[in-house]
């Protein structure tokens, strides 16, 4: 039982220092130029899904 328990804490490690490298609100340099001239949306600039009812207004036109 201690060897898993202590497998399990490795690996919680590794998740936890795995998500604070991809942790966008702690990355403070852009890793390319793209990604430093380019404003994140919010959801709202995001966009919807098409409906059905939306290829239908498409291809009566």
């Amino acid at each position: 039982m201690d060897k898993s328990t202590k497998n399990m804490d490795e690996q919680e490690l590794e998740i936890q220092k795995l998500a604070a490298d991809i942790n966008p609100s702690q990355d403070v340099v852009p890793d390319s130029l793209a990604e430093a001239t380019t404003v994140p949306l919010d959801d709202d600039e995001l966009g919807g899904n098409a409906t059905e009812e939306d290829v239908k207004k498409n291809n009566d036109k």
